[in-house]
């Protein structure tokens, strides 16, 4: 009896430690206030390179590619909850889904297939003009979405909406903490 009991504890340990786990952007756990985190990624050498109410903006390499990362908090500040990467925008529609695949790859390799998927531009021809033209239109829709220990991660083209008449695209990649998310929605409950 004692030995199931000792089991019992052990397991209700682990799953607790499991549930309380934070996503990890570059090892760094996204918890914690925006001042703490931010330091973290000024360590990995990400340079600040502004800030708009709870979002920071910082430029620096991911994955040997040089990329802008928005740290993003719950309110005022108190809990990080989001990172996002913002590639270089492109108007080459090659450059955008050869971008994307190598990140589907990648995080495939460590995370297993994405549990959701959606891949398609229609596109009446494989011009990058018409295809392009598509992106820019917003009809374009390419993601996948992980659900890893402590939240989710999404990767996407999207419309650069930066260049009114230029129709360029940008790749994406979203990291949300789960625990840090939900108090940021329960907080917006609150609001509204």
């Amino acid at each position: 009896m004692k030995r199931i009991s000792v089991t019992l504890m052990l397991l209700v340990a682990v799953i607790c430690a499991m549930a309380q786990e934070h996503l990890s952007f570059k090892g760094i756990p996204i918890e914690g206030s925006m001042t703490t985190f931010c330091q973290k990624l000024e360590d990995k050498g990400f340079v600040s390179v502004g800030s708009d109410n709870d979002v920071m903006m910082f430029r620096g390499d991911f994955t040997g590619r040089e990329a802008n990362v928005n740290v993003i908090a719950t309110d005022k500040g108190k809990n990080v909850f989001s990172v996002v990467v913002f590639f270089e925008p492109s108007g080459e529609w090659n450059t955008l889904v050869n971008t994307y695949n190598y990140y589907k790859n990648l995080y495939t390799r460590k995370y297993g297939g994405p549990e959701h998927l959606e891949e398609s531009n229609p596109a009446y021809s494989n011009t990058n003009t018409s295809l392009m033209l598509e992106v820019f239109q917003g009809t374009v829709v390419y993601e996948s979405m992980w659900n890893v220990t402590g939240g989710d991660i999404l990767l996407s083209i999207e419309k650069y909406t930066a260049a009114a008449y230029e129709h360029k695209g940008i790749v994406i990649i979203t990291y949300r903490d789960s625990q840090n998310n939900e108090a940021k929605i329960k907080n917006d409950l609150d609001e509204i």
